[in-house]
């Protein structure tokens, strides 16, 4: 079942007669959520579902640009109110409900508006990436005494279907222990034996596989990641505080789980993270305009020549970046400043200035910047 926003009724009916919802027919993608849970109580029915499903909108445009953007970033991330993320949410689809006359309990799919998701971090200055890692394997697996299974009292296999998999940076495919899996081969691949590793992976087939062994005690929850993603080899342990009964600490453990495997695909890319920019309409791509390029002349400047220039901006951080784009916005000779593309140290902008270069230097000179020719380029930076 399905309620997306401006979609046609005739694709919907289409799918009906497929048997497929809409969440089904999608591609998977960055820019879509399956799987949220929300449980909300409200005065009345009908308030207890519109709040669920703004939950649920806000919950999934947070683990969104959590995948686009560097680990580095994720902390700077800005609050987002409601109006703002319901201008990204492009349709919801439910998988499950249940309401009474004052509570809602469902589980559901979000999707966004790619370029709306994009458009929105470029008004922020935020670099993002778009690159998803080769599939991988996961084998989530207990040890109990000598056997192998995939699920124990907590949950852990169940807490890995909850998450999507499918639209992660890292997708996974799910795979389940033999019942000819012993546990001293797997102790011997957790353990970092290659040749345990190699028969283990031979006998399921599939590659990269990660082996995922979940273990709580003494009030903590124990994940070790071992085997190979996309990245190369990995063998690691996550610990995370139990919260609540096992099975809500198991579902913790796993989220955590997958965003290290996302991270260590993303850290890859972290300090030269490539943006594709939404080109503004009249802005002009970088390619071929490299240094001045003359326009008609802007209102209020007679006698001057507009010229377009484009520069590469070199910056520390986040912080410094905005800081740059908040004293760039203070010179008034400066106008029409686009960004055309953005990584986590160096953004490549243009802007329209009416002057000579000298002057250019000079006023970008008395708001702390340094502008120089670089082989050809134009380069910025903070003094």
């Amino acid at each position: 079942m399905s309620f997306p926003r401006q979609k046609p009724i005739l694709l919907l009916a289409f799918l009906a007669l497929l048997g497929m919802s809409s969440a089904e027919a999608r591609a998977d993608s960055l820019f879509d959520v399956a799987k949220i849970t929300v449980d909300t109580a409200a005065k009345d029915a009908v308030a207890a579902r519109q709040m669920g499903m703004a939950e649920a909108e806000m919950r999934a445009i947070g683990i969104v640009l959590k995948r686009l953007v560097p680990p580095s970033v994720e902390p700077h991330l800005p609050p987002l109110s409601k109006e703002d993320v319901e201008n990204m949410v492009s349709g919801v689809s439910i998988r499950s409900e249940q309401n009474s006359t004052t509570r809602y309990l469902a589980t559901l799919d979000v999707s966004f508006n790619e370029h709306a998701v994009k458009q929105f971090l470029i008004d922020q200055g935020i670099p993002y990436g778009e690159e998803r890692a080769p599939s991988i394997t996961l084998l989530p697996m207990v040890i109990e005494g000598e056997k192998v299974a995939s699920e124990g009292p907590e949950g852990w296999r169940q807490a890995w279907e909850g998450l999507d998999l499918a639209n992660s940076v890292t997708p996974v495919t799910i795979l389940r222990p033999r019942d000819t899996l012993d546990a001293k081969t797997v102790k011997a691949a957790l353990a970092g034996e290659a040749e345990a590793f190699a028969q283990l992976q031979a006998d399921y087939g599939y590659a990269p596989l990660v082996i995922a062994l979940g273990e709580a005690a003494d009030g903590k929850f124990t994940t070790q990641l071992a085997g190979t993603d996309a990245v190369g080899q990995i063998n690691v342990t996550l610990t995370d505080n139990q919260a609540g009964n096992a099975k809500a600490s198991a579902k913790a453990a796993a989220a955590t789980a997958l965003s290290a495997l996302e991270n260590r695909w993303k850290a890859q890319s972290d300090g030269g993270y490539p943006v594709e920019a939404r080109y503004q309409e009249g802005a002009v791509p970088p390619e071929g305009q490299e240094g001045y390029e003359e326009r008609p002349s802007t209102p209020g400047t007679p006698g001057e020549v507009a010229r377009n220039v484009v520069a590469m901006v070199e910056f520390s951080g986040l912080k410094d970046w905005q800081d740059i784009r908040t004293r760039m916005a203070q010179i008034a000779g400066i106008q029409g400043l686009e960004v055309n593309a953005l990584s986590t140290r160096t953004a490549s902008i243009t802007f329209d200035y009416a002057g000579p270069l000298g002057h250019l230097q000079a006023e970008l000179g008395q708001y702390g910047f340094s502008f120089d020719d670089r082989e050809g380029t134009f380069v910025l930076r903070s003094r």
